[in-house]
C-alpha cells in the first residue's frame, strides 16, 4: 500500500500551502501527471475520477503559519494535518508506505514514509495527491476572490504574476498574504 503526499503553493506570495495525503483505491486508465504539469481544465477534468476512486485528507497551513514556521515548515504543518486525518478516516492505512514529494521531511507521527525527488513525476499516488491539494487551493483562492474582488485571487491565484505584482504597488495587504516574502515585506 502506498500512501501519496503532495502539496499546492509553496511559491505564491498569499494564500495557504495545501497539503494532500492520498491512497489510490484503483488506479488510474489513463497517464497521470504532476498538477505543474497539467492543465487547469484536465485537472479539473481527472478530479473526480480522484475523488471516486481515492482516500484522502486535505489540510493546509495558513499564510500566518507560513510567516512564523517559513514554508518549509508550513509545507510540513499541511502534510502533518493531512496524513493524521487521514490515518483516523482510514486507521488501516497505518500500515501503508508513505511517499513524501521531496528530500526531506519531519512528523511526530508512526510512519513508514520515504522521501522522494520528484515524486509527483514518478508515483501515481503522489501525483494526484498534487492534483487535489492544486484543485483544491485554486478553489480556496477563487472563494477569497469574493471578499477581495479588487486583488482578482481567481485569476493569479497569489502567485507572483506581473498583475500580483502591480496589485501589490497600488493596494494595501491582505490578511492572506505573506508577510515574510518579498515584496510583502513590511519595512
Amino acid at each position: 500500500m502506498i500512501v501519496g503526499v503532495d502539496e499546492a503553493g509553496r511559491g505564491p506570495l498569499a494564500g495557504p500551502v495545501v497539503g494532500c495525503a492520498l491512497y489510490l483505491a484503483n488506479k488510474p486508465s489513463f497517464p497521470v501527471k504532476d498538477s505543474k504539469e497539467t492543465s487547469s481544465s484536465r485537472r479539473e477534468e481527472i478530479f473526480p475520477w480522484i475523488i471516486k476512486n481515492s482516500i484522502f485528507s486535505v489540510n493546509i497551513a495558513s499564510s500566518a503559519e507560513i510567516d512564523k514556521y517559513n514554508i518549509l515548515g508550513a509545507t510540513f504543518l499541511a502534510f502533518n494535518r493531512a496524513i493524521k486525518n487521514l490515518l483516523i478516516k482510514a486507521p488501516h492505512l497505518k500500515r501503508a508506505t508513505f511517499i513524501i514529494d521531496g528530500n526531506i521531511f519531519r512528523t511526530h507521527l508512526k510512519l513508514d514514509y520515504i522521501c522522494l525527488e520528484k515524486a509527483d513525476k514518478k508515483v501515481k499516488e503522489v501525483s494526484c495527491a498534487s492534483i487535489v491539494a492544486k484543485v483544491t487551493r485554486d478553489y480556496l483562492m477563487g472563494l477569497v476572490g469574493f471578499l477581495y474582488p479588487q486583488w482578482n485571487f481567481s485569476g493569479h491565484k497569489g502567485y507572483p504574476t506581473r498583475e500580483h505584482f502591480s496589485l501589490i504597488k497600488e493596494n494595501l495587504l491582505t490578511p492572506l498574504h505573506r508577510r515574510t516574502f518579498s515584496p510583502c515585506q513590511i519595512p
